[in-house]
């Protein structure tokens, strides 16, 4: 069951936001496997892995965060993952 849940509108293509997720979890030492359609993550943190998986429909990048460490807030994951998917 899903710890949080939220999605992130994108404008362009599944191929091209999948590429900015692959490199922002890449460079912060996580792995990431998955399609232009769906797949799962893993992310380390100095408190603890953080997991999750995503989906793509239309323009949306929706994201389930299936395990992290209990001192870190669902809204600081997502609001990371929504940096790092503006930049990356």
């Amino acid at each position: 069951m899903a710890k949080h849940s939220f999605s992130v509108p994108f404008s362009g293509s599944a191929p091209e936001i999948v590429a900015k997720a692959r490199a922002a979890i890449e460079k912060a030492g996580g792995q990431f496997n998955g399609t232009d359609g769906n797949g799962d993550f893993t992310v380390p943190t100095p408190a603890g892995a953080v997991k999750g998986t995503y989906s793509i429909a239309a323009q949306s990048f929706s994201v389930d965060i299936t395990d992290k460490p209990f001192l870190v807030p669902g809204s600081a994951i997502e609001s990371q993952v929504r940096k790092f998917l503006d930049k990356a």
